[in-house]
């Protein structure tokens, strides 16, 4: 018998927030400044989900990436940038159904100091009980320590959550914590090729379909 889901655990970049433009052009400025190639946005893609300097390594493994993390924070962390940043169409509407269920929600992501203020500007803030960032961990996605913290801060086991994202680390993340169902959809930045290879329980198009897979 398949146990009761109830609590979601989501990604936020590519999952929730449509931050293409936010996390693109912070990858393109900070490179280009400092000197090194700068890649294309497809192999960017590839990366993202995992520390920044994890990030950084791949793109410029002999630059000082600890300058270059600063130097991309402060890129996003002003008012214009955060401008750039939206909810995915049916985002809002998703929550609030599951809300509306008596599920209770977290998220985990990678990225710090902007992340909550993403969540307030595009309106969705409320919705989560639990908000776990990338300096509040030790490991990184794939790792799932921070999925363990928000399973925690939501006083929910495992077995009774779900993990949902748009990138293989999401996927494999929620696999290494022991979560009932994980889901991927494709509109973010994981490819559903990529996505496929990860083998969520679920692969979805829009945040509908969670809905429908979660309140089932």
């Amino acid at each position: 018998m398949t146990k009761k889901i109830t609590a979601a655990v989501f990604d936020v970049d590519g999952m929730l927030l449509d931050t293409r433009e936010f996390i693109f052009s912070a990858y393109e400025d900070t490179l280009l400044r400092a000197g090194h190639t700068v890649p294309n946005r497809e192999t960017i893609s590839k990366e993202i989900g995992k520390s920044l300097e994890t990030c950084y390594l791949a793109f410029a493994p002999d630059g000082d990436i600890a300058t270059l993390c600063l130097a991309h924070d402060k890129f996003q962390n002003t008012p214009e940038k955060i401008q750039l940043i939206t909810a995915y169409p049916g985002v809002p509407e998703m929550l609030q159904k599951l809300k509306d269920a008596g599920l209770r929600l977290a998220v985990f992501s990678s990225r710090k100091l902007t992340l909550v203020s993403s969540l307030e500007h595009t309106g969705i803030a409320d919705f989560f009980e639990v908000v776990v960032q990338g300096d509040e961990v030790t490991h990184h996605k794939p790792h799932p320590e921070g999925l363990f913290k928000a399973l925690a801060g939501l006083e929910t086991k495992p077995e009774h959550a779900a993990m949902i994202g748009d990138a293989p680390v999401d996927i494999l993340a929620g696999k290494a914590a022991g979560v009932a169902k994980t889901i991927g959809i494709t509109h973010g930045f994981g490819t559903e090729q990529e996505l496929i290879a990860a083998q969520p329980d679920h692969l979805v198009a829009t945040p509908e379909q969670i809905t429908k897979i979660l309140l089932t």
